[in-house]
């Protein structure tokens, strides 16, 4: 079977995509790297990058968005998941979050981890993920 080295990248319709764009560069620290005009994507988009993972977010505003709020039973996304190291940096974004006063869950536990779940400015779930070893 070929083989698959990670996620590149994911893009997110949001109702706001300078107000999303702002969202995730104080949460996460992601920088901007570009934008797509009309002509050069389906929609306008604000391209986000994390230099730590090489990972890339693009945020699509669509002239004819619905601009209904988001609802993870949709069929599409549910949740977009963060992988991090360990038990120790789970508690570190728990109180950088606090910090920024973004509502979350408090950590919860599974059979395959422990997480923390918050939403984005539209609604969007967000987790950050410790698999268990």
């Amino acid at each position: 079977m070929p083989a698959i080295l990670g996620v590149s990248h994911t893009s997110l319709t949001v109702r706001d995509m300078e107000k999303s764009a702002d969202w995730y560069q104080r949460v996460f620290g992601w920088i901007e790297i570009g934008r797509l005009v009309d002509g050069e994507a389906i929609s306008p988009r604000i391209l986000l990058f994390d230099a730590s993972t090489g990972f890339a977010l693009g945020l699509s505003q669509p002239d004819d968005g619905s601009g209904d709020d988001f609802d993870y039973r949709r069929t599409g996304l549910d949740h977009l998941a963060f992988g991090l190291s360990d038990y120790e940096e789970l508690d570190r974004w728990g109180a950088h979050l606090d910090e920024l006063a973004v509502a979350r869950s408090p950590v919860r536990e599974l059979d395959l981890g422990k997480f923390i779940s918050f939403e984005d400015p539209d609604g969007i779930q967000l987790e950050l993920w410790v698999n268990r070893r």
